[in-house]
């Protein structure tokens, strides 16, 4: 009998968001006439991808292995309420041969060892979340998540105040309002776009100096940037 090796853990909540910003980033890219049936919630992003395909081959194979990661991710979740489900029945005294008819098992011993298979891999996925929570790289893209909509209303406020901007006479910053502008034209709440609106605040703030201060949006946009570097240390 071969020797069974242990299965890699489950994708962070970081690499399942990034797998559907990638799905659909290749989407647009490849000119995808269903997009306006497109949902970037895991599952539903999962169900497109094997409804749609409507793409080149390249563009099919790479969103099909984001889907398998992104099934991954599902059946970890799915681990987790089988095993809740079993805890309940246990604890009213729901005897193992009723469950193993329910999972679909040829006895209670399977029964039995399928739910101490569950609770150890539950308790692999948690411990390794604990760890992933402590991450500095997830802690940073937890808060770009947490605060797309400040990062975006900044943005928005910032390409109000264009004609002030532009009256400092300040090539440099004008310039990068058009950066701002292009990245919100494309805009899809992703950790991505948000740490690029953060480094073109930043930048913005380097350019106009002092005067950065006399501008309402730009410094609410230095002061958000500013909160995002406290976060990420």
């Amino acid at each position: 009998m071969a020797a069974r090796h242990p299965s890699a853990p489950p994708p962070t909540p970081a690499q399942v968001r990034q797998a559907v910003d990638d799905i659909y980033a290749r989407r647009v890219a490849a000119g995808d006439d269903d997009l306006h049936l497109w949902s970037d919630t895991p599952a539903e992003a999962l169900a497109y991808v094997l409804q749609h395909q409507a793409v080149p081959c390249d563009v099919q194979v790479r969103d099909a292995r984001d889907a398998l990661l992104l099934i991954r991710a599902q059946r970890a979740e799915l681990d987790a309420l089988e095993l809740r489900a079993l805890e309940v029945c246990r604890r009213h005294q729901v005897p193992w041969s009723v469950l193993a008819e329910d999972l679909g098992l040829n006895s209670p011993q399977a029964a039995d060892q399928r739910r101490d298979r569950l609770r150890a891999a539950v308790a692999a996925a948690q411990s390794r979340a604990t760890a992933v929570d402590a991450d500095p790289q997830e802690q940073e893209r937890a808060w770009t998540l947490a605060n797309g909509d400040r990062i975006r209303a900044a943005a928005a406020a910032l390409l109000r105040a264009v004609p002030d901007i532009d009256a400092t006479g300040n090539a440099a910053a004008i310039d990068l309002m058009e950066d701002i502008e292009l990245t919100l034209d494309g805009y899809r709440a992703s950790h991505t776009q948000h740490v690029a609106l953060l480094a073109q605040f930043r930048l913005l703030g380097q350019a106009l100096g002092a005067e950065a201060r006399s501008i309402p949006a730009v410094r609410t946009a230095a002061d958000l940037t500013d909160e995002y570097r406290t976060s990420a240390k």
